[in-house]
């Protein structure tokens, strides 16, 4: 309009400025440009800005998302074949998906999680669409039970790790010995272990139990799902350095002779190190006393030091969960050394052969193999596999179709990451109208 006071291209730059950054990055970034926006301006005028109107999408994508986590949560909506979110719920209720989708006929196929919230939602508000179960979240379904059986058979494990470190003359990786505090409670644990197991038998519900027993409901559910005591499994912390990736340079130069600390950090800032002097003092005179160490045993000054960074963690539950289910040209040679060593085992090797064919239907899209495999998990002798069979049966129809379709939920993952860099910009004004109108404008 000739008399408005700001040009459509004026308020046009405003609103860009303020779906990228927000109102406070984007008041700092106008005042550089030469314009003195307010913080305010810029949200007033991004939720002036009408919602974008996109067709009817055929692949559809569902998942939730957190407005505070533990709390709170809501549902993104992605078209798949254009590659960007078309709508933003305020819950994850199945009745206000299922409105939704009713209100948007034409969907032909949906993309979800496990969720049996989103099934429902799915079914009730487009029956005729075909759901199709992630292959990502299947994988994370069959890592958490072999999980699970891994941790019913630590015993087991411990004897593997133990057997292999001696046939490898390596050095032994002994445990530590329990304080006298940590075996009282350990064998507490295992008296309430035995008390839940008794009382379910007797036909207590988990919720009475928790209730007798003074314990969390998670806690009782989780011992029910386990015939043998879940032992205490450690677990190393790996902590990273910026000194990591010049260590061998380190090491070379110190079995060259260079003992000076002062002109190995000078001779690896000129390489790019930015950490700090006694960083690098440490790890020295780390390979002082492995040497002096060493002098006891050997003539003159001993041989060379090797690496000092210890990199094996212990074979726990999630190590051999690993193990198991990451591609076999991902492992290195020591790893399948680790992995045969577990299939040769026969409390395992029942549980790994069906892990390695579930996830081999899954990633190879092997759809027509899923009835037999659910055969031979129903007819196993491990318990966890069987309920986790129990529970692909009543998707049935999803999981199949994720297994045979080439549809998949990673966009969705990829646009809930852009989503909560945008939600942290907005800490204090994160309201729910101008979080979805970021969302869906700026896309």
């Amino acid at each position: 309009m000739p008399w408005a006071r700001s040009t459509k291209r004026f308020i046009d730059q405003i609103s860009a400025i303020g779906l990228a950054l927000g109102g406070s990055a984007g008041k700092r970034l106008s005042q550089k440009l030469g314009y003195r926006f307010s913080r305010n301006t810029l949200i007033q005028r991004v939720m002036r800005l009408p919602l974008p109107q996109s067709g009817l999408p055929r692949i559809l994508g569902v998942d939730d998302f957190a407005f505070r986590r533990g709390q709170r949560y809501g549902t993104i909506l992605v078209d798949l074949e254009r590659h960007c979110p078309i709508a933003m719920l305020e819950d994850r209720e199945a009745n206000t998906l299922a409105e939704w989708l009713k209100a948007h006929p034409g969907v032909e196929v949906l993309s979800r999680d496990r969720s049996k919230t989103y099934k429902q939602g799915m079914t009730q508000g487009a029956p005729e669409a075909i759901q199709v179960a992630d292959r990502f979240h299947l994988l994370q379904n069959l890592s958490e039970v072999l999980e699970r059986y891994f941790a019913g058979h630590q015993a087991v494990l411990k004897a593997i790790e133990k057997q292999y470190y001696q046939q490898q003359q390596a050095r032994a990786s002994v445990a530590r010995q329990p304080t006298a505090l940590q075996a009282q409670r350990n064998e507490q644990r295992r008296a309430k272990f035995k008390k839940v197991h008794r009382l379910r038998s007797q036909g207590y519900a988990v919720l009475d139990i928790a209730h007798h027993l003074g314990m969390g409901e998670r806690t009782v559910a989780r011992y029910l799902a386990t015939p043998t005591f879940p032992e205490w499994q450690p677990q190393k912390r790996q902590c990273w350095s910026q000194l990591d990736k010049y260590k061998p340079e380190l090491l070379q130069q110190w079995n060259r002779g260079q003992r000076s600390t002062k002109e190995l950090y000078k001779l690896i800032q000129q390489q790019g190190y930015r950490g700090s002097y006694p960083t690098v003092a440490r790890y020295t005179h780390q390979l002082k006393q492995q040497q002096r160490s060493q002098l006891s045993q050997e003539e003159g000054r001993g041989a060379c030091p090797t690496d000092l960074k210890d990199t094996q963690p212990p074979l726990s539950a999630r190590r051999a969960t690993w193990l198991v289910l990451r591609p076999a040209k991902q492992l290195n040679s020591e790893d399948q050394q680790w992995l045969e060593r577990l299939r040769q085992h026969s409390a395992l090797s029942g549980a790994i052969g069906l892990a390695e064919n579930f996830a081999t239907l899954v990633r190879e899209r092997q759809g027509d193999q899923f009835d037999a495999w659910l055969k031979s998990a129903v007819e196993s002798s491990a318990v966890v596999f069987q309920r986790f069979a129990k529970s692909l049966q009543e998707d049935y129809e999803a999981v199949k179709a994720g297994m045979t379709l080439s549809v998949s939920n990673g966009q969705v993952e990829g646009q809930i990451n852009r989503l909560k860099m945008i939600k942290r910009q907005m800490y204090g004004r994160a309201g729910f109208e101008l979080l979805r109108r970021r969302v869906l404008s700026a896309s």
